[in-house]
């Protein structure tokens, strides 16, 4: 409700609202200063940010990517024939209907544009300022996250000059984390820690804006990804450690609005039901593949809580559907259960084993089951790979994230492509580059492959 008064708000200034969101069309390189001459005006471009995320498309649904990440990997069996989720699927991703590159450059796009205004601006409230550029450095660098895992090299795009960036090259892998490194840890220095509402000064409880902790968990991932142990431990830490904060709840109340156990949520958009909870419970175009519901240990109370019922094996962590009545759920985006599992994994790469099973336990015995007592490190590991599966299951494209980085693609995507009606080869663990990108830009070149 309050970002929603906002954006009237802001739509009644002069400055209309759409130019106030879409700052300048691309190829203008100047920045719609207007959007950035007063503290009002300046908020409503990032939560105008939010709002997009919010209404479907990338982040939720359909088209999102906990959704379509899914269906790559081993989790679905799908039920319908629509082009881009059987293609997705099938492990066929065709080069004209490629997701998530688009948005996710429209994002970025933003993003940068809001850092160049709020860096110029001298007419900002200095820690209204400070919030706002350390909110959209946090939101490149969550695009750039999700860019490079899921098509490997892209344009490292940082500014709004879009001469520049409609002729750039693929950049390397590392350039790129490096960048989202970088974001990161500013975003860290710049955020508050408090979770605040639309005018970035009054404190709420409502976790729809990125605070410094939702900085710090990511980059607890980021470092986890890079293999960086004792960073990824660090940073899980001291998520893990504000417990006044942030703590595990109770499985029927992890994904409801404001839980503890949230760390960002995204609020859902002219309706009080997430994407989601309409796809999965009402659409149902999928159900659990075989392989993961084998996964789930008999006695696991995350079968009982997460999936639609007993008998019909839907993904079920979002439940609430009604048109009516305040919105219960809101669609998270980081939460603490993640932490620990980052930090499971990352202690036991350190030797920490005991460290490590300590971890792994809080995250069974929240589900009903037995603390772990594997021995050996390769039994442990296998152990983290199992409970990242049946806790993370259809959030985010954890798992076809984690079946990359462990090099496990090749042991397990033959098998599931088989049975998804498809067939499987090293290079579909990355998404072709969208042929029009191809066409705008010369000098973007096609992943191993794909056809040009």
């Amino acid at each position: 409700m309050h970002w929603r008064l906002l954006l009237l708000i802001v739509c009644l200034l002069p400055a209309s609202c759409r130019k106030l969101l879409d700052l300048d069309a691309p190829g203008d390189r100047v920045t719609n200063t207007s959007a950035f001459a007063s503290n009002v005006s300046a908020a409503g471009v990032l939560t105008g940010l939010y709002y997009e995320m919010s209404a479907g498309g990338t982040f939720m649904g359909d088209h999102g990517i906990s959704y379509l990440c899914a269906l790559s990997a081993d989790e679905f069996i799908l039920q319908q024939e629509d082009e881009l989720p059987l293609s997705m699927y099938r492990n066929e991703v065709l080069t004209t209907n490629v997701p998530f590159w688009r948005v996710m450059y429209q994002y970025i796009y933003r993003a940068n544009g809001a850092i160049e205004g709020l860096t110029a601006s001298t007419r900002l409230t200095p820690a209204i300022r400070q919030q706002l550029l350390g909110e959209a450095k946090f939101i490149r660098a969550f695009c750039y996250f999700y860019l490079v895992n899921l098509f490997g090299e892209v344009p490292l795009v940082t500014s709004t000059d879009y001469k520049v960036s409609a002729a750039m090259y693929r950049t390397p892998v590392h350039q790129v984390y490096s960048q989202i490194v970088y974001d990161l840890q500013d975003a860290q220095q710049l955020l508050r820690e408090e979770y605040l509402l639309p005018d970035i000064v009054s404190v709420t409880t409502e976790r729809v804006r990125p605070n410094r902790t939702a900085a710090t968990a990511l980059l607890a991932r980021v470092y986890l990804y890079l293999e960086n142990w004792p960073a990824a431990i660090a940073a899980a830490t001291t998520v893990i450690d504000n417990r006044a904060v942030y703590d595990t709840v109770p499985l029927q109340q992890v994904f409801l609005k404001n839980s503890k156990e949230a760390i960002w949520q995204l609020h859902p958009v002219d309706k009080v039901f997430t994407d989601d909870a309409i796809l999965f419970l009402q659409q149902r175009p999928v159900q659990l593949s075989k392989t993961l519901i084998q996964a789930f240990e008999q006695d696991d109370l995350r079968r009982r809580y997460w999936l639609y019922s007993a008998s019909l094996a839907v993904p079920g962590k979002y439940q609430y559907t009604s048109e009516t009545g305040p919105a219960s759920e809101y669609l998270v985006v980081l939460r603490l259960a993640e932490q620990y599992l980052i930090r499971a994994e990352a202690r036991l790469q350190t030797g920490d084993i005991d460290g490590a099973k300590d971890d792994l336990t809080v995250i069974r015995m929240r589900a009903g089951l037995s603390a772990v007592h594997a021995g050996s490190a390769h039994v442990l590991m296998k152990a983290v790979q199992q409970e990242r599966r049946v806790e993370l299951f259809a959030e985010w494209g954890h798992r076809w994230m984690d079946l990359k980085r462990w090099h496990a693609t090749d042991e397990i995507m033959p098998a599931a492509a088989m049975a998804k009606g498809g067939s499987w080869q090293s290079y579909k663990g990355l998404y072709p580059v969208p042929h029009s990108e191809m066409l705008l830009n010369g000098h973007l070149s096609q992943n191993e492959g794909y056809p040009e």
